[in-house]
């Protein structure tokens, strides 16, 4: 297992090499990576948020989503667990999940019950 970061005696590691299929999914705002946290033995997935090109610091995209997902709970919002700050580098920690609505969708062959909706 590989430390992705030094955080609180690195309580969150990426469960595989980063040249394994660690990577969940990749965005325009950032890498999503496979992780254990490692006080309670259990998966987490590791966004890393990228900064390149903001001169502003942490990019408001970022705290938008660190606001809402901190005050939001619902069954059917995945949980941010955590985030963690350091120079230059922010990760936002969340629940593992088995699949996305992106996934969900393009698996599923009929479109969707509109109870289920």
């Amino acid at each position: 297992m590989h430390s992705i970061w030094l955080y609180t005696n690195c309580r969150y590691i990426r469960t595989e090499p980063a040249a394994d299929h660690s990577t969940i999914g990749e965005g325009a705002y950032g890498v999503v990576y496979r992780g254990l946290d490692t006080w309670k033995n259990e998966g987490v997935a590791l966004k890393k948020i990228r900064f390149e090109g903001e001169e502003d610091g942490v990019p408001a995209t970022a705290l938008r989503e660190i606001t809402t997902l901190t005050h939001l709970r619902h069954p059917n919002v995945v949980e941010l667990k955590d985030f963690i700050l350091e120079p230059g580098k922010l990760y936002l920690v969340f629940e593992l999940i088995d699949m996305d609505l992106k996934k969900l969708i393009e698996m599923s062959e009929q479109p969707f019950n509109i109870a289920l909706i």
